[in-house]
């Protein structure tokens, strides 16, 4: 089964909500924290292990699941889910490399956000 890249209506359900505020960048402001969230994972998850953290590790793989399937990034959401099962059982190698292949989903949910 193919997951959708985003839900566009989540997308512009946000932006409803930023207009009818009068946060007209609502929908950007949220892409462009989930785009430093992603650039600092790595790093994140790493340090979580290297202090013995587990749980921190699967902590911050279950925060951007959340965070990208509430900006209707459901590729991304997906990705972290499976990055949280494979951490979850202790599959921390497994997990690094999911994230690390993923380069291309990535970069295209950003463009596509972006572009929403």
């Amino acid at each position: 089964m193919t997951t959708v890249l985003l839900d566009s209506d989540l997308i512009a359900e946000i932006k409803r909500v930023g207009h009818a505020t009068g946060r007209h960048d609502l929908h950007a402001v949220f892409v462009r924290k989930l785009e430093e969230s992603l650039a600092d994972f790595p790093a994140t998850f790493s340090r979580h292990l290297a202090h013995g953290d587990t749980a921190g590790a699967v902590r911050a793989a279950h925060t951007l699941k959340g965070s990208c399937r509430q900006i209707g990034a459901h590729a991304l959401g997906d990705l972290f889910c499976e990055i949280e099962r494979s951490a979850k059982a202790g599959d921390f190698d497994a997990a690094k490399c999911k994230f690390e292949e993923s380069d291309e989903l990535i970069a295209q949910s950003l463009e596509a956000l972006k572009q929403a």
